[in-house]
């Protein structure tokens, strides 16, 4: 997929709402609130994560926005668990979606 200054704005907010209706569909209470694009030499990158605060959810969770973020391209999703001091325990779903010039 080819990436523009017109389609750029476009793509960062359709994945933004698509993400954001998987945690409603899951009914987390979380939402992501932007999603950080970065130009280089290369292509573009798309930088996102998530909070998932259910244990339970993380699965299937992570196992839909997979399935819905290869549809870009390359695409590198990690996880990992928190543990805050002040706050319940989370899980933290980060992806990278590189888009070659």
């Amino acid at each position: 997929m080819k990436i523009n200054n017109e389609n750029k704005d476009e793509i960062r907010e359709q994945i933004n709402t698509d993400i954001n209706t998987i945690l409603e569909k899951h009914e987390l209470p979380y939402r992501m609130d932007g999603i950080s694009v970065m130009k280089t030499s290369k292509g573009t990158s798309f930088l996102g994560n998530i909070r998932v605060h259910d244990p339970n959810k993380v699965k299937a969770v992570r196992f839909e926005i997979e399935k819905y973020l290869d549809k870009f391209g390359k695409t590198v999703i990690n996880s990992r668990d928190v543990l805050p001091c002040c706050e319940l325990p989370y899980t933290y779903i980060t992806f990278h979606i590189n888009f070659d010039e």
